[in-house]
């Protein structure tokens, strides 16, 4: 400790005592400004400031400065600063008033930071002037990039106080995805079922500005010790959006978003909790949990012959079991039924990074903003600019037939197809499920569209001839169903109703894709459903109004002959 003679204030005489020692130190009028540098070297001697103030022979030392422990958890850091959050001044030239009772401080800089070589379970001090803080942060630097933080809310450090903080800087695990395995299909005990790697069958997912399934590829996953977790977009600032490819799409042609199987860890940053061999992830509207499995060989169950996932040496994998599939005996060995009908089981397969990785800079991109936009809202909306082409009565000559009718008298009408029924006709019945229907549109306004049909044989060169057989003469009843003019016909359509009128002065309500509830009166209640698949349309003749159930109710000639409802044909492109 040192003794300097200073000049006092009023009428007292006396000395100022600081130690340690410091030749930088300035004494003026009981003041005692000395350096507590801002920016300053690991290895620069750090010993705690006292003062004495005396006007005789005795000095009583008091503390002037305060101490902040930082513990450091990891090699490699090069650089740790301290930020008050307020902008309090806790470092650079320090004075401290002593003419008072108690001591009052003064600083120029709001930071303090140290550079050089840190070595992983050591503790480094910093100097600071006293006083009380609204918060800090403290970050730790790999070169220039931040490696860790750590974060207080207020704090007071009185004079002579030693506040000892959490390691930081600690090892943050960090996972690279190298394969994402799927089991899923319909039928795992008739070898229906497949294994896919997802890299592997990338031309099955939309790619559209780099967003398909190959941009996991670069991602980094952080699960840090506080209980967040960090799905880092990498280089290409990318993740995958989960869209399946429209052209891959046998249902509809059109894109499908299958996030609701495939999100299961956060696009940017969540929480994650660990329960044994479990880890649930949580993030803004999601949450997901998975199993922890370890490298190996692992049997899907039910399969016949058995199916099998395999996780690399060195690897594990985050098991998701994906829910909300079913089975699809339409699609059992197509890549549309494994990926996008009844997915299974989705393996992660990851290997960490080597101790002491941190994610580079480069690699520290998110990318939570985008949206998948439906096509279109089935049910709600129709393409017109879709309208205009080629189009057949759907499903052809097989099932299913394109053709209904909401038929029966009373309260429980049904819809049936007529050739479905086809013993109650003769067989020209069939001959209307492959009919083509061409439209061109001729002009187009908010109000009103015009073109023409074309309403043609199809492949059997023939039409239906409306005759039900089961009367003696035969019945025509070609005034019920014979509705869409044969050959080259004009038409207008009212966008606002969906209605359409024919060059035969028949009227249709066009039926967007969706479910479409027909219902009764108030006096005969009855609400019955009809799917109209998406890409197609319909076209819905109002026939008569459903009339109190008849002796034949139930019956073929109650449905098409007594009380025909409505006749609904439905075509594809």
């Amino acid at each position: 400790i040192a003794r300097f003679p200073a000049t006092l204030t009023g009428e007292e005489k006396g000395s100022l005592a600081l130690g340690p020692a410091s030749e930088d130190a300035q004494f003026s009028h009981g003041k005692i400004t000395v350096q507590m540098p801002a920016a300053r070297q690991t290895d620069a001697a750090t010993t705690a400031y006292m003062a004495a103030r005396s006007s005789g022979n005795l000095l009583y030392f008091r503390h002037l400065s305060a101490t902040i422990v930082i513990p450091v958890g990891v090699d490699g850091i090069t650089k740790i600063r301290l930020q008050s959050s307020g902008g309090e001044k806790i470092a650079g030239e320090v004075t401290f008033d002593l003419s008072g009772d108690a001591p009052v401080v003064t600083a120029t800089e709001s930071y303090v930071e140290l550079s050089g070589e840190f070595v992983k379970g050591q503790r480094y001090s910093v100097l600071l002037a006293p006083g009380k803080l609204s918060g800090y942060r403290i970050t730790a630097y790999k070169g220039e990039t931040e490696f860790a933080h750590v974060n207080g809310g207020e704090t007071t450090l009185p004079a002579g106080s030693s506040l000892t903080l959490d390691s930081v800087g600690q090892d943050i695990p960090t996972f690279r995805i190298t394969n994402l395995w799927l089991w899923g299909g319909t039928g795992p005990e008739y070898d229906c079922t497949k294994v896919y790697d997802l890299f592997a069958k990338s031309s099955c997912f939309n790619n559209d500005d780099g967003r398909g399934v190959n941009a996991l590829k670069d991602n980094y996953i952080e699960l840090r010790p506080n209980g967040t977790v960090m799905n880092w977009a990498g280089a290409d600032g990318r993740n995958w959006w989960y869209v399946y490819n429209g052209s891959m799409n046998p249902d509809t042609g059109k894109d499908l978003d299958l996030s609701g199987f495939y999100e299961v860890i956060p696009r940017g940053e969540g929480t994650y909790t660990v329960s044994g061999a479990s880890i649930t992830f949580n993030w803004t509207g999601h949450a997901s949990t998975c199993q922890v499995v370890p490298a190996g060989t692992y049997d899907m169950p039910g399969t016949t012959p058995v199916k099998t996932v395999t996780i690399a040496e060195g690897h594990f994998a985050l098991k998701f079991t994906i829910s909300g599939g079913k089975d699809n005996w339409d699609h059992p060995y197509d890549d549309y039924g494994v990926f996008a009908c009844h997915p299974r089981v989705l393996f992660i397969e990851v290997e960490q990074m080597p101790s002491g990785f941190s994610t580079p800079e480069a690699s520290r991109t998110t990318d939570t903003d985008f949206e998948f936009e439906s096509p279109e809202d089935p049910g709600t909306s129709f393409d017109w600019d879709h309208c205009a082409g080629d189009w057949t009565v759907y499903g052809g000559n097989s099932e299913p037939y394109g053709f209904f009718v909401l038929g029966g008298s009373g309260n429980d009408p049904a819809f049936l197809c007529p050739v479905a029924k086809s013993w109650d006709w003769n067989n020209s019945v069939k001959n209307e499920s492959d009919n083509g229907l061409v439209v061109t549109v001729t002009s187009r306004t908010d109000t009103e569209i015009k073109g023409t049909t074309n309403w043609w044989a199809g492949n059997d060169d023939a039409f239906w001839d409306y005759q039900w057989i089961k009367t003696t003469p035969a019945t025509d009843l070609s005034g019920f169903y014979d509705k869409i003019p044969k050959g080259v016909s004009e038409y207008t359509i009212n966008p606002a109703t969906l209605e359409i009128t024919l060059g035969n002065g028949e009227k249709a309500k066009i039926l967007t894709p969706g479910t479409h509830t027909f219902l009764g009166t108030s006096s005969i209640s009855f609400a019955k459903n009809l799917e109209v698949p998406d890409g197609c349309f319909a076209l819905d003749f109002h026939l008569m109004d459903p009339i109190p159930a008849t002796s034949d109710r139930w019956t073929d000639v109650d449905r098409f002959i007594n009380a025909p409802l409505e006749y609904v044909i439905i075509f594809e492109k």
